[in-house]
């Protein structure tokens, strides 16, 4: 069975009363005069007695809360306690019912708000039959149509790896290899100068690699640099030094 609700003297509900209560005297919510709030509370039972209307158990329930907390305020608190208010929870009912009230109001307000307005429905527009050439869709044609589709989509695609030889890539020379070459020139000649170390160095990583076979072989104790008697120290002699044939392990490709 659905449940009935009625108003009572223009209240709705006994928090409403109290509500009602509380603006009528000009209090605070959060500091109730709780004796002069019961006093009130209980003419307006008063009153709906002599309307002979029935009091719900709501208010009934109310009216023992309010007696509760006037009684918990008239005894004494003991002095080492440290008591909460007995309105907190009262209080914290009547703050969610004012919240929830006003948000009824606000939305009563806005309930009619589109009664205003009309809307008009989406024009059907038919549109032309579609028209086939099938005089053109010809095997001919459809390779054309696959080959235009295929250049588009390689224009799309990165290009080939290929294409950025010699621009953006490096070669790798090893250095061991001359080392090897540096120590066969050196066995035939005995005595180089430096400059020619590097004339068959025919680019830059070439060069590097030749630099570092250098200074590998001074690390090995296999070459020795001289400087000529003049004492021109541009252009120094390369001699050979160590016994025994190379050994090459030690040194990275």
């Amino acid at each position: 069975m659905e449940k009935l609700s009625f108003k009572v003297l223009d209240f709705e509900g006994p928090l409403d009363l109290l509500l009602a209560l509380i603006k009528k005297n000009k209090v605070s919510i959060y500091d109730i005069p709780i004796n002069l709030i019961v006093s009130q509370y209980f003419d307006v039972m008063q009153q709906m007695k002599e309307y002979n209307l029935e009091i719900s158990s709501e208010f009934l329930v109310l009216a023992a809360t309010l007696l509760q907390i006037k009684s918990r305020m008239l005894l004494p608190k003991p002095e080492e306690e440290d008591e909460d208010d007995p309105r907190e929870e009262l209080v914290r009912r009547l703050e969610e019912y004012r919240k929830i009230k006003a948000a009824a109001a606000w939305l009563d307000e806005r309930k009619n708000i589109g009664d205003s307005f009309f809307f008009k429905q989406p024009d059907k527009i038919e549109r032309p039959p579609a028209e086939w050439n099938y005089s053109k869709l010809t095997p001919e044609n459809l390779v054309l149509a696959y080959k235009t589709a295929y250049t588009r989509m390689e224009r799309r695609l990165p290009p080939p790896r290929q294409s950025f030889e010699g621009i953006v890539g490096h070669e790798k020379v090893s250095v061991r290899s001359r080392v090897r070459r540096l120590w066969d020139k050196l066995r035939r000649r005995t005595k180089l100068f430096f400059k020619e170390l590097f004339v068959d160095s025919k680019s830059k990583p070439e060069a590097v690699a030749s630099f570092l076979a250098v200074l590998e072989m001074v690390k090995m104790n296999r070459l020795k640099i001289e400087y000529d008697e003049s004492g021109d120290i541009s252009n120094p002699i390369v001699t050979p030094g160590g016994e025994g044939e190379l050994d090459l392990s030690g040194i990275e490709e």
